[in-house]
């Protein structure tokens, strides 16, 4: 089981080492748009309807992350006709375990993708393609994702 994912994950990885951002602004989102169709091609997610948005997760998968609520995140985001994007790390085993078979059960999904690692340069393509992000957190108000984020859209708005 852990083998298909991380060859599934080597292949990904792969395809994005020549994802190029396209710039966009609030007046001008054909970059948006170009973004967010190579990050599906690249992660193999369907493109049917260019409209479906998308929903973003990047986070370390530990208990205070509320990995509970980043797994329903899934389930609603895919009952609700949307896409979802993972990317994250879990240092906790029996979360690791946790997610990989939810990965392994959306793998060939077309609106599903489950990265189990941790990979700065595809975080930067899943901030530039997704239209909305999950951010949980049982305590915590504010941390890196929602600066690392806010940096990210400020840096395409000149």
């Amino acid at each position: 089981m852990k083998s298909r994912v991380v060859r599934q994950k080597g292949e990904i990885l792969q395809n994005l080492a020549e994802f190029q951002f396209s710039c966009y602004s609030a007046n001008d989102m054909q970059g948006k748009a170009e973004n967010k169709a190579a990050m599906r091609m690249n992660l193999g997610l369907s493109s049917a309807d260019d409209q479906r948005p998308v929903v973003g997760c990047i986070t370390r998968l530990v208990p205070q992350k509320g990995v509970h609520l980043i797994k329903h995140a899934i389930y609603r985001t895919l009952e609700m006709g949307s896409q979802f994007e993972l990317l994250g790390s879990c240092p906790v085993p029996h979360i690791q375990r946790e997610f990989e078979g939810v990965a392994n059960q959306f793998q060939n999904h077309e609106h599903i993708r489950l990265i189990l690692k941790y990979d700065e340069s595809l975080s930067h393509a899943i901030y530039t393609a997704s239209d909305m992000f999950i951010i949980p957190s049982i305590f915590e108000p504010c941390g890196l994702t929602q600066v690392s984020h806010l940096l990210q859209m400020l840096i395409h708005e000149f």
